[in-house]
């Protein structure tokens, strides 16, 4: 019975779609060598549709990039203590204080971030001493230090629009849909001022430019308290373009 009413159904549609094709024939005024030949193109074209969007589809699948990091930046601010240690920050510091560097700006200097590979830095990070900066001085109270990030290319995912950066919890979606501020941003600074200061572990979301398009990522980072020691911790981003990746997502 289920074998009679499927080949029922059959005839039914050949006879369906043979008056389809008949009507379509009178419309064109059109043979049947000709709509052969019709039906053959068009399944030419709608074979390359097919594989296209196939195509598109498999490029747009996650590809995320992981790189460990484990860096730590500290600037320290007694000067016998920095004299004596011999990391390059340390050094940085103690030329100025020695006068080999025209600068009355102590900070560690900018330590750049290659997150591709290409040898170049793509974003910098920097502990930067706020007094000089301030000529009536800052009072006694404040935290003279901060912390920021900075690149001439990455955007920063700035919800404040005012360049402090979001510090982002595990598994908070970065995409398109959030403000990006260019330059720097910071993140720590005094009066609690940053978002990443004395709140433990935190996400730093990014975005990294490709033609016209972007690759969205996140960097992991500890920044005390007081803004004297900064952990890069690790990084990691999308490489399909325009796809958004969850914070601390690493495939």
């Amino acid at each position: 019975m289920v074998i009679l009413k499927a080949l029922t159904f059959n005839y039914e549609l050949i006879n369906w779609h043979k008056n389809i094709v008949t009507k379509a024939m009178t419309f064109l005024s059109i043979n049947h060598y000709q709509a052969l030949w019709l039906a053959f193109t068009k399944g030419i074209i709608l074979g390359i549709l097919i594989t296209f969007f196939l195509s598109c589809n498999k490029q747009s699948k996650n590809s995320i990039i992981h790189q460990i990091v484990e860096q730590e930046y500290v600037l320290i601010r007694d000067v016998s203590t920095l004299q004596a240690s011999n990391d390059p920050i340390s050094n940085h510091i103690d030329s100025i204080l020695s006068g080999l560097i025209n600068t009355s700006i102590i900070s560690t200097g900018q330590i750049g971030l290659d997150l591709n590979g290409n040898e170049f830095s793509d974003l910098y990070f920097e502990i930067i001493d706020l007094n000089p900066l301030n000529p009536n001085g800052l009072p006694t109270h404040f935290d003279s230090l901060a912390a920021r990030a900075g690149s001439s290319t990455v955007q920063f995912l700035d919800n404040s629009t005012w360049h402090y950066a979001d510090a982002l919890e595990i598994n908070s979606v970065i995409d398109q849909n959030h403000h990006w501020s260019s330059n720097s941003v910071v993140l720590g600074t005094f009066l609690n001022g940053g978002q990443f200061n004395g709140n433990g572990n935190r996400y730093l979301g990014i975005r990294i430019p490709n033609g016209n398009d972007y690759n969205y990522g996140w960097i992991k980072i500890y920044c005390s308290n007081h803004n004297d020691t900064l952990r890069i911790l690790e990084y990691a981003y999308n490489d399909a373009v325009n796809n958004s990746i969850l914070a601390g997502e690493t495939e």
